[in-house]
């Protein structure tokens, strides 16, 4: 597909269905159909997950079935009617990731009987819009190289006619064949129904037994002599003292280190692939809430027509990147775009070194890495002193490194050395896009490690 701006063409890499198209929600393995298409998130609360789900169909009014994947890395999936996903079908998706699951990042293309099925896995998460049904070959080989620009898959599987380097060549039949688990949909509220109509049996039951024992005391002769029952003195309850609640620590509740590199740099990765004709990218920057940009027009003597403001408008829609919230400014001659993040979960990670150790770590990573590395020790006190300088009662002092890094590599390849670290906090993420060679620091991370 290909959509006129002024006279720069742009090509479309288009790598999720439109909703309305049902035929693209299905796919048929063996006279079993499965639900594919779907709009998978980390889930947050295993344990009720329903309030999670809840919020997000809310959010997303077309949306009306889910499944729950629950792994080392929990996920829910969104499925919706209009696509022609029904309630009671397997997710392909997770039966894929579940018969490759000793295989933590995949990328696959699959022929199928209604085109082409597209699949990437991260870090056992099924990253969102990416369990695809895609009508032409080209499309689907577009999408899979697309994510060949991110390093680093355990398993890249494609037709074996593609004839990619470092590739295999598998079957769906044969991997869905290995599943172990089978994740199917329903509705939101199929649970809660059948735990009430769980209760209304139990009642019965007990209505019963206890009708039953009435009748018999009824039929059944007693002779009894009346004698005088003395009352049971009732003792006096002693109420335990209630502890005074100890205040949450600092890093009880800092975002999932993992969940946040993903989601800033696949949203990065998504607003860098945009070329729009006449228009820079700015920094991208991205916090544990949101993700911020701008878009500013370059030049504009080179260019026979103004660049306009529709154009970023129709190049975003074209991605289908349709959570980028975008407020154009009043001059005409810029734009800020913001992604919101709903999903990256709030966790506990302890921290195991002492303010020395923690010192000497960084030192000599720096040293022996040459990084560009800065960090600084700092103090917080909880709660802080009163008014009049005096300290209140069961008052703490955290120590933590306040630390800064420049580097040309991207969140993918820091993970392992952020995750060194418990108690560590991320608190923003730098890109420049405009840096494009291998020396430049294209990434900029912040964040704070607080001390045992």
């Amino acid at each position: 597909m290909v959509e006129e701006y002024g006279e720069q063409p742009i090509q479309s890499n288009q790598l999720s269905p439109s909703v309305e198209d049902t035929s693209q929600g299905t796919v048929t393995i063996r006279k079993v159909k499965y639900a594919v298409g779907l709009i998978w998130q980390p889930l947050q609360d295993p344990d009720n997950p329903t309030p999670e789900i809840r919020e997000a169909m809310e959010t997303d009014t077309d949306s009306d079935l889910y499944c729950l994947r629950i792994t080392s890395t929990p996920q829910y999936g969104l499925a919706k009617t209009s696509l022609g996903h029904r309630s009671g079908e397997l997710s392909l998706a997770a039966m894929v990731a579940s018969a490759l699951s000793d295989k933590t990042s995949i990328c696959g293309v699959f022929k199928v009987e209604e085109g082409w099925y597209f699949l990437a896995v991260r870090n056992d998460l099924i990253l969102s819009e990416n369990d695809v049904l895609f009508k032409t070959e080209q499309e689907a080989e577009d999408a899979f190289y697309s994510m060949m620009a991110v390093p680093d898959w355990d398993l890249k599987i494609v037709p074996a006619e593609w004839k990619i380097e470092g590739t295999v060549s598998r079957t769906i039949e044969s991997i869905v064949r290995d599943a172990r688990t089978k994740v199917r949909l329903e509705e939101l509220g199929a649970k809660k129904r059948n735990q009430v109509l769980l209760f209304i049996g139990i009642i019965l039951v007990v209505a019963f037994v206890l009708i039953f024992y009435s009748m018999l005391t009824v039929f059944t002769p007693v002779i009894q002599t009346e004698e005088k029952i003395e009352p049971i003195p009732i003792p006096e309850i002693i109420r335990p003292v209630e502890p005074t609640p100890e205040k949450p620590k600092p890093w009880e509740k800092i975002p999932e280190t993992r969940a946040f590199l993903n989601k800033c740099w696949n949203n990065a990765y998504q607003l860098k692939a945009l070329n729009i004709p006449g228009w820079s990218l700015g920094i991208i920057s991205c916090s544990n809430t949101a993700l911020v940009t701008s878009w500013s027009r370059g030049d504009t003597r080179i260019w026979k027509n103004q660049p306009r403001i529709a154009w970023i408008k129709s190049a975003l829609n074209e991605y289908k990147l349709t959570n980028v919230n975008l407020k154009i400014n009043s001059d005409g001659a810029s734009a800020n775009g913001q992604v919101v993040f709903y999903d990256i979960p709030l966790v506990a990670s302890v921290p195991i070194y002492t303010e020395q150790q923690l010192w000497e770590e960084l030192t000599d990573i720096k040293q022996a890495a040459q990084l560009n590395l800065t960090f600084q020790r700092h103090t917080v006190l909880d709660p802080p002193n009163n008014p009049d300088g005096s300290k209140p009662d069961h008052q703490q002092e955290y120590v933590f490194f306040v630390f800064s890094i420049t580097s040309p590599f991207t969140p993918f390849e820091w993970m392992t050395f952020f995750e060194k670290f418990p108690g560590l906090e991320l608190t923003r993420i730098e890109f420049n896009p405009s840096s494009d060679t291998k020396d430049q620091n294209k990434w900029k991370y912040n964040g704070r490690i607080y001390a045992k």
